[in-house]
């Protein structure tokens, strides 16, 4: 319902239109009634209504005056005008402002009613376009972060993007730089078995909260399972604090470590060669352990180590055999056979090329299972053709892939269950949310884990929390004789809006908590 003021100094007409108008069949509320402008000056700013109905002519403030100062402070306020015919030319000056009908005197019920209904509709159409820009503005504050990182992503994947894709996109999302020079932070969790993306998520949240200071970071996301980070130029020793601290966080909730590498400083077109220097550096793990800060500088090369070998990226690869996509695994393998036959490298470059994505493969397979795989290189020695080779390692990949599909489900199914854990223990809790959840208790991307949560319990989280506090609610009514219902709202996490908890129990038993306790649990 929308608030009206109506303000008249002849009495009968300020108490007729009062009393005649039927305010609630039009959408409205009558909340005053000013006999003079000053008085209605005062009501309006203590409780500024939608609309005002007013005389242009009171003594003490005209409706002139009146309109022209609330329209300073309350721009929204829509008016409407009741004037005598020779008071229109008077009038004119405020049509301006927010004044929306003009009706002569006198003027009955029904064309004030219709005046008002159409004004009326005038704001329903504004909250509607406010609310449609609202959702619409929602929509974009949660798609942004996501495009970002899928930007980064493919401007340091795909080689077809260039300057021109930069200078865009970097417009698009308002990326703000106050450096023309950049470095490249990745960091990969130090784990032989495959990984769980609760664990990459959650360290990509406390790197970016961390390294954040000062709003280094320009961008950030996650190829393969290493995060990368797209910092301004600042010295490596700041960068190595920053990740130390990151490192402390991590360590104390998972008892996990990564290994970090630290680019060379690069324009933002360079960014594709800096991530493999960085993947260079992430190499060196082996023989600095698990845990290493790494930057290229450290490493002390005189050439690239990419000028002179053939570059194949078998990032996403390796991802599809640790998260078990068979479907992807197979049409990698399909591409990556198909390139090899169709540039038609030397020979022993081939097989070195077959024997070290075979290797990268069995690292992903469980500890028991690696020995054996090992072991099975000697079959190398007796193919004689590509498609052997192809054949050979395309069965390993899906077995190990298989494997890793069904262990990752099972971990899937143990974060759901103890988010179920975790809001029965604080059912009581009325801030309790999917997002507190994921960025509080469990360090994750909260849309992953809410379409986790909907794939393995086939309900949505908001669903589920409603449905549980109401079977909750059913618990105490039925365990106790006597029992307030303000309690029971408490109990359940809404003990701040009793009202919206009786409202919502209703919707969901047809029957207030009341009602269900005298005609469905005494009966």
């Amino acid at each position: 319902m929308y608030k009206v003021l109506i303000a008249d100094d002849e009495i009968n007409i300020l108490e007729g239109i009062a009393s005649l108008v039927n305010w609630e069949n039009c959408g409205a509320t009558l909340i005053k009634k000013a006999h003079n402008g000053r008085v209605a000056f005062d009501f309006i700013l203590k409780d500024s209504p939608d609309i005002v109905i007013s005389d242009i002519k009171m003594p003490g403030m005209s409706g002139v005056e009146l309109i022209e100062k609330v329209h300073s402070i309350f721009p929204h306020i829509k008016f409407i005008i009741l004037s005598g015919y020779d008071e229109f030319e008077y009038a004119k000056k405020v049509m301006q402002y927010n004044v929306k009908y003009y009706l002569l005197k006198p003027s009955n019920e029904s064309k004030i009613e219709e005046a008002l209904k159409n004004v009326i509709d005038e704001l329903n159409k504004e909250k509607e376009k406010e609310q449609m820009v609202t959702r619409i503005n929602n929509k974009l504050q949660d798609v942004m972060p996501k495009a970002k990182e899928q930007f980064l992503k493919e401007f340091i994947t795909n080689k077809k993007c260039g300057i021109p894709e930069w200078e865009y996109f970097s417009q698009l999302f308002e990326i703000k730089v106050t450096s023309q020079t950049f470095k490249l932070v990745v960091l990969e969790i130090d784990e032989d078995e495959v990984q769980d993306f609760e664990k990459i998520f959650a360290l990509k949240e406390i790197a970016v909260d961390r390294l954040n200071n000062n709003n280094t970071i320009q961008l950030c996301t996650i190829i393969g399972e290493r995060i990368v980070i797209l910092c301004e130029n600042c010295p490596n020793q700041k960068l190595i604090e920053k990740i130390k601290n990151v490192k402390e966080v991590f360590s104390t909730i998972y008892n996990m470590e990564f290994t970090t590498g630290i680019s060379n400083v690069g324009s933002i077109y360079q960014l594709r060669r800096l991530y493999y220097e960085v993947i260079d550096c992430l190499s060196q793990r082996f023989y600095l352990g698990n845990g290493s800060i790494i930057s290229v500088n450290d490493l002390h090369k005189e050439e690239s180590y990419f000028d002179n070998i053939l570059l194949l990226d078998h990032e996403d690869f390796i991802f599809s055999i640790r998260s078990g996509n068979i479907s992807e695994v197979k049409q990698y393998l399909d591409q990556f056979f198909e390139y090899l036959k169709k540039e038609k490298y030397d020979i022993n470059l081939v097989k070195s090329h077959c024997l070290e994505i075979y290797m990268s493969v069995i690292r992903q397979a469980k500890r028991e299972m690696i020995d054996e795989l090992f072991q099975r290189i000697i079959y190398f020695k007796d193919f004689s053709n590509l498609v052997q080779y192809k054949v050979f390692i395309e069965s390993i990949c899906v077995e190990i892939a298989q494997h890793n599909y069904d262990r990752t489900k099972e971990t899937q199914s143990d974060v759901i269950r103890k988010v179920i854990e975790y809001v029965e223990k604080n059912l009581s809790e009325e801030s309790i949310s999917l997002s507190k959840i994921a960025n509080d208790v469990f360090y994750m991307n909260p849309d992953y884990l809410g379409k986790l949560f909907k794939k393995e319990t086939g309900e949505k989280f908001s669903s589920y929390l409603v449905n549980r506090r109401v079977e909750k609610a059913i618990e105490i009514i039925g365990s106790q004789e006597e029992v307030k219902m303000i309690t029971v709202a408490e109990e359940v996490g809404f003990g701040n809006n009793p009202g919206y908890f009786s409202k919502l129990f209703k919707k969901q038993t047809g029957f207030t908590p009341s009602e269900y306790k005298s005609n469905v649990l005494l009966s």
